[in-house]
């Protein structure tokens, strides 16, 4: 009796220790993250990743003061500068009219063939500021214009519309295309002509405004701590076994008919490239097709932010390194 009195009593004191630790590191967790200080560390980064992607995340895109309307696109910047910021950084995006602006690099002959580079956020430069880009390094490392015509959250579609609706297409030497998985959607809806009310436009920012010191907020979030201690020791243990598999053929499928649609193989050069996480895998991603390259870019967890998922400055470096080699390599002239 006594025995089954003891064994009961030491599960009693393991439960609850284990949701007072669960506590505490759950409130470590959550007031640092509030004042811009994010962790590496076991369990403390799942939580504030957990914290981060479930409300506390600014948005660039659900920001009024850094877009306006647009009845082709949906969206566009808005010309001038766009302060954002979360807790691992403040960036300032200075756009014109059709591009995100960078220094001008001396000695370029603006005259010339230049290169456009079109994508989501992570062309645009999600975190980073106007001369830490690929784009911008890009053109410092070919001495050769680079426009960085990036925008958050396009799909190729409209990448290729907005490229089209600029005067930049016409002389265009090279389009340097960053590709996302979560492109698919729009390529394969594939409606170049597609055109969109305001009132499409106002229900960008219809999204829930989460409170970050709601009871319902920090109770979920909790919750979620709990489970998160195990699916981190699961992922360690079995960490080879835990990658996210993408199979690009569907992506390839779309992304051609897209690009065979709406530019000219004969005359341009298109370049394709994935940049993946160190927990990603891609199957059945091309080499090259036609006039179209593809370039699968591997980057290391040194090249992201913390907890966002977009590259920062050194991930951006990187990038512009990988393609300024394979432009040198492949690319008549070199440039």
């Amino acid at each position: 009796m006594i025995k089954s009195k003891n064994f009961f009593y030491i599960i009693f004191l393991i439960i609850f220790n284990y949701f007072l630790i669960t506590a505490l590191v759950f409130s470590f967790s959550y007031i640092s993250i509030l004042q811009g200080k994010t962790y590496d560390w076991f369990w403390v980064k799942s939580i504030q990743k957990k914290i981060y992607f479930r409300g506390l995340r600014n948005i660039w895109q659900y920001n009024k003061n850094c877009i306006s309307y647009d009845e082709n696109l949906l969206y566009k910047p808005k010309i001038g500068i766009c302060e954002f910021s979360n807790p691992e950084f403040d960036s300032s995006l200075k756009f014109n009219e059709y591009t995100r602006v960078h220094e001008t690099v001396e000695e370029i002959d603006y005259l010339k063939d230049y290169h456009v580079v079109l994508g989501d956020s992570i062309a645009m430069g999600w975190g980073v500021n106007d001369n830490e880009t690929f784009a911008f390094q890009l053109e410092k490392l070919l001495q050769r214009k680079v426009y960085n015509m990036a925008v958050s959250s396009y799909g190729t579609v409209r990448e290729i519309k907005k490229l089209k609706l600029s005067p930049y297409y016409k002389n265009s030497k090279t389009i340097i295309i960053q590709y996302h998985p979560n492109d698919l959607g729009e390529n394969r809806e594939l409606d170049i002509n597609k055109t969109y009310t305001k009132n499409n436009f106002e229900k960008i920012f219809a999204n829930e405004n989460i409170k970050l010191n709601n009871f319902k907020f920090i109770f979920r979030n909790y919750k979620s701590s709990i489970r998160l201690f195990f699916s981190d020791i699961i992922d360690i243990v079995f960490r080879s076994k835990n990658l996210e598999l993408i199979n690009f053929d569907n992506d390839k499928k779309y992304l051609e008919k897209v690009l065979k649609e709406n530019i000219n193989l004969n005359e341009k050069k298109v370049i394709v490239f994935m940049a993946i996480q160190p927990w990603q895998k891609v199957i059945n991603f091309p080499k090259n097709n036609e006039n179209i390259e593809y370039i699968l870019i591997e980057l290391n967890k040194s090249h992201f932010f913390n907890i966002d998922d977009h590259p920062n400055q050194k991930g951006h470096l990187k990038i512009a390194k990988i393609l300024n080699e394979f432009l040198s390599k492949n690319i008549s002239d070199g440039k």
